[in-house]
């Protein structure tokens, strides 16, 4: 089974003392999911937020066409299913396990009490809406003014930014994340990706074989900055 990710290294709770993550964790509920099933799904009232502790999550929504639209991946360590925390109060789109999956669901009520009791919750929290909205930004750009070949890029540098680097400046993308997801995000057709990554490899920007795709995360943002994307340091 993959490492279970250790909730006190969590983004959320950097900054944070021993003593204080010991009193959080004695209060923390924990659900698990299989595989395809759903942690929330479109339409339900949004009352949450998740913590992931293990495993990797997909959050997409339906179009009007019956098309999935991937939104975003998460993996272990990251927080999703924030986004109701404004005006807005039911899901707009599902959250799919992956993979095995692990979470700390926390309601909303007790996320408000948390950061009032630990005001670097709050501080933490200002800091993640404001890293997701960059990645976001320059994941629109990408999509909106480059070809295909870049828009492929720039979803892979989004991906790599966020969890590079365990090896070097390379990162393996989680298996459970297909071509055809990988697709979604790039606005492209399986088809195409499958060219695309094929091409990357033979270029020495990608690497892997099969399912396993492993990003260098240097040369391709090089490539987008050649291409005159924003890569928003």
């Amino acid at each position: 089974m993959e490492e279970i990710w250790n909730l006190r290294n969590a983004n959320l709770f950097q900054g944070l003392s021993p003593a204080q993550m010991d009193e959080i964790l004695k209060i923390m509920p924990v659900n698990s999911y299989h595989r395809g099933e759903y942690v929330f799904m479109a339409g339900e009232d949004a009352d949450k937020l998740f913590v992931l502790q293990m495993g990797t999550v997909k959050v997409a929504y339906v179009d009007l066409n019956g098309d999935e639209k991937v939104l975003n991946i998460f993996q272990a360590g990251d927080l999703f299913g924030n986004l109701f925390l404004g005006k807005y109060r039911h899901r707009i789109g599902h959250a799919e396990a992956l993979d095995d999956v692990i979470v700390c669901p926390m309601r909303e009520v007790d996320f408000l009490k948390l950061i009032a009791r630990f005001p670097q919750v709050a501080l933490n929290f200002i800091q993640h809406q404001a890293d997701e909205h960059r990645e976001t930004t320059a994941r629109m750009h990408a999509l909106m003014s480059m070809d295909a070949r870049h828009r492929l890029l720039g979803v892979l540098l989004s991906l790599a930014r966020r969890y590079c680097c365990e090896n070097g400046d390379s990162f393996t993308l989680h298996e459970s994340l297909t071509q055809e997801d990988i697709a979604n995000m790039a606005g492209l057709n399986r088809s195409t990706v499958s060219v695309l990554i094929n091409e990357l490899r033979r270029d020495g920007v990608l690497g892997g074989t099969g399912r396993s795709l492993t990003v260098n995360r240097i040369e391709v943002e090089q490539m987008m900055k050649d291409a005159g994307a924003e890569i928003l340091e």
